[in-house]
């Protein structure tokens, strides 16, 4: 029996973990016209909710929407083939000075310290307790280069740094948009700053990781609990927040393994509040409460990158 298909009307609808409107219990944002399979209705179900399973970037996810949010889509949604591009390169400046973290003064620059840990492992267990060793080296809560200033925070280069050192690819500068076109013909571009390339904040970050992130490693998750089990394996795991207002900064945090001191907070065996590692307003290696479902940010999601 071919499953009942119905799309999503407006630019955004929220799919939700209970049939009830509340902040906190926010999976993720679904998009205009995209397509959504309608679920068998529960016992306890409101009339006015539909229960659906959505694709959200690859990763399939049960909530529930408004049902005057949906219409019945007009025919069974065929998936497009793939398409066949040239890939796209990681994007990146060329430094020509030490980039180290007591340097505060190169932040749209990678590190480049030889000294500085990577993530190589082959075990899980191994591969964790680089990620922890990265944390570490980073010094977060007293590092130059993570110092918050009066008009500036800086949990994306802390972010980037994260994940630069574990080998996963969060840009700190983006192609521009000709340069994207250039590179898709199959031309050769050089990174150069504000020609070809320009800086990410949180709010670019966010789009990059829906738009670019399956290309480059990433996958989402709607499932807190995957989430620290990811980063416990030694996986690199990400929150992202876009805030309502796009001249306001975003945040991003890394969701990092436990260690036998700082734990994640659980109810059961649910996840509740990852172990979380940032730079913001309040820079700390360990710590973390939920901040995403604030009224200030727009749309949050959660990324695991292998």
């Amino acid at each position: 029996m071919a499953a009942t298909v119905y799309e999503v009307l407006p630019l955004e609808a929220n799919l939700r973990s209970q049939p009830r409107l509340d902040p906190k219990n926010i999976l993720a944002q679904l998009k205009q016209g995209q397509h959504v399979e309608v679920l068998p209705v529960l016992e306890d179900q409101p009339k006015e909710w539909v229960r659906v399973r959505a694709d959200l970037q690859g990763t399939p996810v049960e909530g529930y929407v408004k049902a005057y949010l949906l219409k019945a889509a007009a025919q069974q949604p065929v998936p497009p083939p793939p398409p066949v591009l040239p890939s796209i390169p990681e994007a990146h400046l060329t430094p020509l000075h030490p980039v180290r973290i007591d340097n505060p003064d190169l932040r749209a620059f990678p590190l480049n310290d030889p000294k500085q840990p990577g993530r190589a492992g082959a075990a899980p267990e191994a591969k964790a307790q680089e990620l922890g060793g990265i944390v570490d080296y980073l010094k977060v809560e007293r590092a130059k280069r993570y110092r918050r200033t009066q008009s500036a925070t800086f949990c994306n280069i802390y972010a980037h740094d994260y994940c630069l050192l574990a080998g996963a690819y969060l840009p700190r500068v983006w192609w521009r948009a000709k340069a994207l076109t250039q590179l898709l013909q199959g031309q050769l571009v050089a990174a150069r700053y504000g020609t070809t390339v320009e800086e990410y904040n949180v709010n670019a970050l966010f789009n990059w990781l829906e738009e670019f992130g399956p290309d480059f490693g990433w996958r989402r998750t709607a499932n807190l609990t995957e989430l620290q089990q990811a980063a416990n394996l030694g996986q690199v795991c990400v929150i992202a927040g876009q805030r309502t207002n796009l001249n306001a900064p975003g945040h991003i945090v890394a969701v990092v393994p436990e260690t036998p001191s700082h734990k994640a907070t659980r109810k059961g065996d649910a996840v509740s509040v990852p172990l979380q590692s940032q730079a913001g307003a309040t820079n700390f290696r360990y710590g973390g409460r939920v901040w995403w479902t604030g009224t200030q940010f727009r749309r949050f999601g959660f990324w695991i990158h292998a």
